[in-house]
């Protein structure tokens, strides 16, 4: 059995904290499904939890969450230029260079922060469990 089963369920805070800094949101591994900056993992790569974890519509909760954090930005920015008297050309350049960057950087935030989300609703159960730990046996005799 996982030792991660026994793990007592984190609280949401912490789960969307985990996500936030691109950790798995049960285990807080580092990483969490990414080998790199934008090369996603089917697994996490500290306790082996599936981030799918058999639901076919997991890009769309994480797509969902990009469109969040890159319009949020861009109404943030536009509340607080408008309160503070910027001039619109201002203005427009940063929407747009918001526009561009927060989906570009914040790629993996959205699945981390999804997955986060997800296992909220969500909790792993014991064929999740298994599943990784099949996974963690595969990846430790390779």
């Amino acid at each position: 059995m996982n030792s991660l089963h026994s793990q007592k369920t984190p609280a949401l805070p912490k789960k969307l904290l985990r996500g936030l800094f691109r950790q798995c949101a049960w285990c807080g591994g580092k990483g969490a499904f990414f080998t790199s900056w934008y090369t996603k993992a089917d697994n996490c790569q500290s306790c082996g939890l599936s981030r799918e974890r058999g639901y076919e519509g997991f890009e769309l909760g994480a797509a969902t969450m990009g469109v969040f954090m890159t319009f949020g930005s861009i109404i943030s920015w536009m509340i607080i230029s408008v309160a503070t008297g910027i001039a619109l050309v201002p203005l427009l350049l940063i929407a747009a260079l918001l526009a561009v960057c927060v989906p570009s950087l914040g790629y993996p935030l959205t699945y981390t922060v999804w997955f986060a989300i997800d296992i909220t609703f969500r909790p792993p159960n014991e064929s999740d469990f298994a599943q990784a730990q099949v996974w963690l046996d595969n990846r430790a005799s390779a």
